[in-house]
C-alpha cells in the first residue's frame, strides 16, 4: 500500500511539472485546473533578428515575457501573453516598405510586444488508449508600432487543433492550424498560413523535465508574414515551490533569428474553489 501511495504521489507531481507551459510554444491540450491561475515571466534573447518590413536586423531582448492563463471551467482555459518591452540593438539597415516611416535616433529601438488573447477548449481527456485533444483559438494584437520598426499594425487571427498523449515518463504535444494574417503592405490582402508544432517533454525525476519543441508556420507568406521554422530544447525545473526553464533557441530560415538563449518561472495559484 506504501508503495502505490508513494507511485500515486510521484506521478501527479510529474503531471504538475508537465503541465508548465514555458518554454513550449506548442500548446499542450489539457488545460490549467479550473479556479487556477498559471502565472509566468521570462527574458528572452535572440542574435540576428530580421525585420524585413522595416528594414532592420539585430540582437533582440524581450524583456517580461508574460502569460496569464486561467482555468475557467474544468475543460477551458483563457489566456493572455506577450512582452512587456522589446529592444533590438540595430547591427544592419536595409531598405523596406516601412523605412519612411522609422521614428528613432541612433542604433537601438524598443517598443511594448505584441499580446495575443486566446481561449483553449479540450473537448477530449487523454485516456490509456487514445490522448487528450483539444482546439485553441485567438487573436494576436498590433500592439507594437510601425515607427519602432519593431511592429506591422496588423491583427491575426488563429485556430489550432491540439493532442497530447504521455507514454511513461515521455509526454508528446502536436498542434496544427491556420493563421489569417494582415498583409502589411497591403491593406486590401491577407496570409493565410498553416501552422505546426511538435514538442516532447521527459520526465527525468518529480523535479527536472528536459524538453524539445519544434515549430513555425508554412505558406505563401510575404513581408511581414514569412515562414518561420524553429527549435527550442532546454529544461523545466521545479525548486521552491516555482516552475523555472532555461532553453536555447534556434532559427532555420534567413528571415529567423539564428540563435537565442531563453529562461522563465512560473507560478500555479488557486483562486477559487469550482
Amino acid at each position: 500500500m506504501r508503495h502505490r501511495l508513494f507511485a500515486l504521489v510521484f506521478f501527479l507531481q510529474s503531471l504538475f511539472l508537465v503541465a508548465q507551459q514555458r518554454p513550449l510554444v506548442t500548446e499542450p491540450a489539457n488545460t490549467v485546473e479550473g479556479g487556477h491561475l498559471q502565472f509566468d515571466l521570462g527574458f528572452e534573447f535572440y542574435q540576428n533578428a530580421v525585420y524585413r518590413l522595416s528594414g532592420l536586423e539585430g540582437d533582440l531582448s524581450r524583456l517580461g515575457v508574460l502569460g496569464l492563463r486561467l482555468g475557467v471551467g474544468k475543460n477551458v482555459e483563457v489566456q493572455v501573453t506577450g512582452t512587456i518591452q522589446d529592444v533590438l540593438n540595430v547591427n544592419h539597415r536595409f531598405d523596406a516598405p516601412n523605412t519612411p516611416i522609422l521614428d528613432f535616433t541612433g542604433d537601438s529601438t524598443s517598443d511594448v510586444g505584441d499580446f495575443t488573447l486566446a481561449t483553449k477548449v479540450r473537448f477530449k481527456q487523454e485516456s490509456d488508449s487514445s490522448p487528450a485533444l483539444g482546439f485553441r483559438f485567438g487573436v494576436d494584437l498590433p500592439n507594437a508600432s510601425n515607427q519602432s520598426g519593431l511592429g506591422n499594425d496588423e491583427f491575426n487571427a488563429f485556430g489550432t487543433f491540439l493532442v497530447e498523449k504521455g507514454f511513461g515518463r515521455l509526454r508528446t504535444i502536436g498542434n496544427a492550424g491556420i493563421i489569417i494574417m494582415g498583409d502589411p503592405t497591403d491593406a486590401s490582402a491577407q496570409d493565410d498560413l498553416f501552422t505546426f508544432g511538435a514538442a516532447l517533454v521527459y520526465g527525468i525525476n518529480d523535479r527536472f523535465s528536459i524538453v524539445a519543441d519544434f515549430y513555425g508556420r508554412l505558406g505563401p507568406g510575404g513581408i511581414g508574414t514569412e515562414e518561420q521554422t524553429r527549435l527550442r530544447v532546454g529544461a523545466q525545473i521545479e525548486a521552491g515551490g516555482l516552475y523555472w526553464d532555461v532553453s536555447g533557441f534556434v532559427g532555420f530560415r534567413d528571415t529567423d533569428p539564428d540563435s537565442g538563449v531563453l529562461v522563465g518561472v512560473s507560478k500555479d495559484f488557486k483562486l477559487w474553489d469550482l
